[in-house]
C-alpha cells in the first residue's frame, strides 16, 4: 500500500525538547525518530493526548547540524504505545503549525544528503 503523506519523511534519532502549551514549566527529553517538512515522529516515555499543542525544540549534532535550533510550534496528530532500545514509552506523531521553513529546509536538506551518501556508500560495497 502506498504512503499518502503529503512530504518525504527521513528517519533520524536526535534528542527534541518538547514543551507544552499549556504548562510552559513542563519540558521533557524525548527522542526524534524521524522528521519531514510537515511534521515529525517522536519518542516519549509518557502518554500524550491527541490535540496537545507543544513547543519542539531541538538542536541537531554533526554531521546535521545547523547554525540555529529548530524550534517550532506542533500538535500531536497521532498517538501509539512503543518500545524503543527495550524501552516502554510511546510513538507520537507531531504536525508543524508554527516552525522557521529556512530552518527546517536547511535541516532536511542536510539529512537527505547524508542519507544519500549512506545509499551511495552501500552500493559501491556491494
Amino acid at each position: 500500500m502506498p504512503d499518502k503523506r503529503a512530504f518525504r519523511r527521513f528517519s533520524l534519532e536526535n534528542n527534541i525538547f518538547l514543551k507544552f502549551e499549556n504548562d510552559p514549566a513542563k519540558i521533557i527529553d524525548c527522542k526524534l525518530l524521524d522528521i519531514s517538512f510537515g511534521g515529525a515522529s517522536i519518542f516519549l516515555k509518557e502518554n500524550i493526548n491527541l490535540d496537545t499543542m507543544l513547543q519542539c525544540i531541538a538542536q541537531f549534532d554533526y554531521p546535521v547540524s545547523v547554525e540555529r535550533n529548530l524550534i517550532g510550534k506542533c500538535r500531536v496528530v497521532s498517538v501509539k504505545k512503543h518500545r524503543l532500545y527495550a524501552q516502554d514509552g510511546f510513538r507520537i506523531g507531531v504536525e508543524f503549525v508554527e516552525v522557521d521553513k529556512d530552518i527546517l529546509i536547511e535541516t532536511i536538506t542536510r539529512i537527505e544528503a547524508i542519507v544519500l551518501d549512506q545509499i551511495r556508500k552501500k552500493r559501491q560495497i556491494s
